[in-house]
C-alpha cells in the first residue's frame, strides 16, 4: 500500500493470484512486497490468511497480530484472526475478535454468523440464535445463517422452529448438503426416523464426501438394527480425510457395530490397533464402546476424560441455592431418556417408590420417548414431579432444575443412547451424580460422585475414577422386589430344547460377545457333549455368523439355540429351563445377571479390572455366592465344567439363590433405599458445613 493508501499494481497482481486459489505463488508475491515494504498490513494480513487456508492457524494468528498492531482499524484482520481461533477451538477469544470487528463495522455479516457459530460451541444458545437472527436480516438471501439459525433452535428445544428454518434454508439453496443434513438431524429428533434417513441421502446425493451425513445416518441405522449399512456409512464418514480428526471415534462404532453382527474376521487385529491409539491420546472410540473391547480401567478413564473434554465441555457455573436446613427435606433430581419399560427402570422402579417422603422430595426430568407402557405409568406414580422435557434444551433443563431447587442431581444414563450429559455441564444442581446407567467413570469434572461397591472399584483401581465414590455395602446395583416371581418353567420342548441336555443359558446382547469368550463357551460345550448353548436371539445374520463360527470351531452349529424376546414374565420364568448362566467378558452381564439370579439361576463370571467387567461379580458376593467368580479364563472355563458335571452343586446353588429372594441384601430394596439416602445426606452435609467433597463408606 502506497502512502496515498491504494494498493499498488504489484499487491493487485498478487492478489489476483491469492483469489484464482494460487497459495504457494500468492504467498512468494505478499513475501516479495514485505521485503520492500516490511509495514505493509495488507501482505501482511493476507499472508496469515494464506497460513489459516493451509491448516495452520496459530502460525495465521501470529502473522494477522502483525497486521493488527500495524493498522488496528481494519475490521477484516479482526474477523479472520478470530476465524483462526475458531478453528484452534478458542471460542472466547473468537468472540473477543468477531465483537473488535462489529465495533469498527457494526453491519459486518460475516462476522455477525461467524460470532454467533463461536457462540453455539460455548454452549450460549439463547445468544447465538440472536446473533444468526441479526445476520439473517444482514443477508437475507444466505441460507447458511438460516442453518446456523436451525442449528441453535435445536439445542434449545425448538425442533418445530429449527425444522421451518431449514425450510427457508432450502427455498433458498435446494442444493444445501448442510441443510438437508441438519433438516435430518432434526427430524430425528422429532421421532421422524424415516424422514431423518432420507434427508441424509440428499445431503449425500449433493455432496457425496460429507462426512456429518454419513456419521449421522450411520447412528440411524445402528439405532434400527441395521448394522451392515451402519458399518458402510462409518466407515465412508472416516475416509473422508478432511474430517478425519472429528470422525475418528467412529472407528469404536464400527467395532461395535461389527461385535452387534458377530462379524469377526479380523476383529482382534482392529481391536489391538484401536486400543494402542486410545494409549496414545487418539479419540478413536466413544466410551461406551470401549467397555466392550476392554477391562482397562485405565483406558477408559483416559478415553472418557478426553471425550468430555471435547464433547461435553464445561460451561459458566451457574448460582445455586442455599442448601437445605438440617431437617428440611432434600429435593432429589432423576434424570433420564428410559422412564418406561427398560433395564433401567425394571431395576430402580422401587427404590423411587420407597424413597423416605419425609425426607426427601423426588423430581423426575424425563427427555426419553412418550411412552405410555405400565412401567411409565408406575413410574409417574412413584415420584412427587414427573416433567416431560424432552422438548427443551440440554441448558433450559438444567436451569429448570435450578428453579426447582435441585439439591442432587442423578444421572441414570452416562454414555449411552439417548445420553444428555450437557444438562449437567450447565449445572443442573449442586451435587451431581452418576448412577446405574453407565459402567463406569464419566471423566467429567462436573460429575461430582459415582455409586459403586467395593467390589466394582477395589483399591488398587480407585485411581482411575476422577469422581469421588460412594462405597455402597453391599453391591451398587439396586433390585425391583415387585419383580415377577418366575413361576413354573415351561417344558424344553416348546423352547426348541432338548429335553435330557445340560443347558448353558448366555443371555447377554450379543455386541457383548467376543470371540475369545466364545471359543471358551465352544470348549466348555466340546468338554461337555450332551450339552448345548441358550442365546438371545439377535439379528438374522448375527444368528448365521455365530452358527459358522461354531462350525469352523468344530461344534455342530444345531447346538446353539437362539431364545426369542418375551415379556418379563416369561423370560424370568423360562431361566428354569437352564442349568448355568455363562456370563460374557470384558462388558458383564447387569440387569441380565441380576434377572438370572432372582430366577434362581446361578451365574458363572468373569471378572477383570474395570467396573463393566466387575458387575456380575458385585450381584453374586452380595448374594454370598464368590465361588461363582472366576479370575481368568482357563478358570472359567474348567469351573463352567466341573458344575456342568456336578448336579448336585448346582441344585445346592439354585436353593441358595431361591432363599436369596427374601433374604440377600441384592433383593432388599427397602434397605438399599435407606443406605443410599444415607449417601445423599451425607453429600448434602458436607455442602452445607462447607467440607470438601471426599468418598463416602457406608457401612451395612
Amino acid at each position: 500500500m502506497g502512502s496515498g493508501g491504494k494498493l499498488d499494481a504489484r499487491f493487485e497482481q498478487a492478489l489476483a493470484v491469492h483469489q484464482a486459489g494460487d497459495l504457494q505463488e500468492a504467498q512468494k508475491r505478499y513475501r516479495q512486497i514485505l521485503r520492500k515494504h516490511p509495514r505493509h498490513a495488507h501482505a501482511l494480513h493476507l499472508l496469515g490468511l494464506i497460513d489459516f487456508q493451509c491448516g495452520r492457524a496459530e502460525d495465521a494468528v501470529r502473522q494477522i497480530d502483525r497486521a493488527i498492531a500495524l493498522s488496528p482499524g481494519n475490521p477484516a484482520f479482526y474477523s479472520n484472526r478470530a476465524n483462526a481461533l475458531q478453528h484452534l477451538g478458542q471460542w472466547e477469544g473468537a468472540v473477543a475478535g468477531y465483537d473488535a470487528a462489529l465495533r469498527l463495522k457494526p453491519d459486518f455479516a460475516e462476522a455477525v454468523f461467524n460470532r454467533a457459530s463461536a457462540l453455539q460451541k460455548l454452549g450460549r444458545y439463547r445468544e447465538a440464535l440472536a446473533g444468526f437472527e441479526r445476520a439473517a436480516r444482514l443477508a437475507p438471501r444466505d441460507a447458511d445463517i438460516r442453518v446456523g439459525q436451525a442449528a441453535a433452535l435445536r439445542a434449545l428445544g425448538r425442533g418445530e422452529e429449527a425444522l421451518a428454518a431449514l425450510e427457508q434454508a432450502l427455498l433458498l439453496n435446494p442444493a444445501s448438503a448442510s441443510a438437508w443434513c441438519h433438516r435430518g438431524n432434526v427430524q430425528h429428533d422429532l421421532g421422524d426416523t424415516a424422514a431423518a434417513e432420507s434427508s441424509y441421502s440428499r445431503a449425500l446425493a449433493f455432496q457425496p464426501g460429507l462426512a456429518l451425513a454419513h456419521a449421522n445416518r450411520g447412528h440411524l441405522h445402528q439405532e434400527n438394527g441395521e448394522f451392515s449399512a451402519a458399518i458402510a456409512d462409518y466407515r465412508q464418514a472416516l475416509a473422508a480425510s478432511t474430517a478425519a480428526a472429528e470422525f475418528a471415534y467412529l472407528r469404536g462404532a464400527v467395532l461395535h457395530a461389527r461385535l452387534s453382527l458377530c462379524d469377526w474376521e479380523g476383529i482382534d487385529a482392529e481391536i489391538s490397533e484401536l486400543l494402542e491409539d486410545v494409549q496414545r491420546g487418539v479419540l478413536c472410540s466413544a466410551p461406551f464402546p470401549l467397555l466392550t473391547l476392554t477391562d482397562d480401567p485405565a483406558l477408559q478413564s483416559q478415553l472418557a476424560r478426553q471425550w468430555c473434554a471435547q464433547r461435553v465441555r464445561q460451561r459458566p457455573q451457574p448460582e445455586y441455592a442455599l442448601p437445605p436446613a438440617p431437617g428440611e427435606r432434600i429435593r432429589l433430581g432423576y434424570f433420564s431418556a428410559d422412564f418406561h419399560a427398560h433395564a433401567t427402570a425394571y431395576l430402580i422402579a422401587e427404590l423411587f417408590e420407597l424413597h423416605d417422603r419425609e425426607r426427601f422430595e423426588l423430581i423426575a426430568f424425563s427427555y426419553g420417548p412418550p411412552v405410555q407402557d405400565a412401567m411409565r405409568t408406575r413410574l409417574e406414580a412413584a415420584f412427587d414431579q414427573f416433567l416431560d422435557v424432552r422438548e427443551l434444551g440440554d441448558e433450559a433443563v438444567a436451569q429448570r432444575s435450578r428453579e426447582l431447587g435441585i439439591d442432587v442431581a442423578v444421572d441414570l444414563k452416562g454414555y449411552t443412547r439417548d445420553q444428555r450429559m450437557d444438562i449437567f455441564a450447565w449445572g443442573a444442581a449442586p451435587i451431581q451424580v452418576s448412577y446405574l446407567g453407565y459402567p463406569g467413570t464419566l471423566g467429567c469434572p462436573h460429575i461430582d460422585y459415582l455409586i459403586a461397591d467395593r467390589v466394582l472399584i477395589p483399591a488398587e483401581q480407585r485411581a482411575h475414577y476422577p469422581e469421588h465414590i460412594v462405597f455402597m455395602p453391599g453391591s451398587y446395583q439396586c433390585n425391583d422386589s415387585q419383580r415377577p416371581i418366575p413361576q413354573q418353567a415351561p417344558a424344553r420342548a416348546t423352547l426348541g430344547l432338548p429335553e435330557d441336555a445340560l443347558v448353558f443359558a448366555a443371555f447377554n446382547t450379543v455386541f457383548k460377545l467376543t470371540p475369545e469368550v466364545f471359543h471358551a463357551w465352544v470348549e466348555i460345550l466340546q468338554a461337555v457333549p450332551n450339552s448345548v448353548l441358550w442365546l438371545l436371539e439377535g439379528r438374522p445374520d448375527a444368528m448365521a455368523n455365530l452358527r459358522r463360527e461354531a462350525a469352523r470351531a468344530g461344534l455342530d452349529p444345531q447346538r446353539l439355540v437362539f431364545a426369542p424376546r418375551v415379556p418379563l414374565a416369561e423370560h424370568l420364568a423360562r431361566h428354569g429351563c437352564a442349568d448355568l448362566f455363562l456370563d460374557t467378558f470384558p462388558c458383564n452381564a447387569h440387569t441380565t445377571a441380576s434377572d438370572a439370579l432372582w430366577a434362581g439361576l446361578p451365574v458363572l463370571t468373569l471378572a477383570g479390572r474395570g467396573f463393566a467387567s466387575r458387575v456380575a461379580a458385585s450381584l453374586l458376593h452380595a448374594v454370598e455366592l464368590p465361588e461363582l467368580v472366576t479370575h481368568n479364563l482357563a478358570d472359567y472355563v474348567q469351573t463352567a465344567i466341573a458344575l456342568a458335571c456336578d448336579p448336585r452343586r448346582r441344585a445346592h446353588l439354585r436353593a441358595q439363590l431361591a432363599a436369596a429372594r427374601t433374604s440377600s441384601p441384592l433383593f432388599d430394596a427397602q434397605g438399599f433405599a435407606r443406605q443410599l439416602e444415607q449417601a445423599y445426606r451425607t453429600m448434602v452435609d458436607f455442602r452445607r458445613r462447607g467440607v470438601a467433597q471426599q468418598d463416602i463408606h457406608l457401612e451395612p
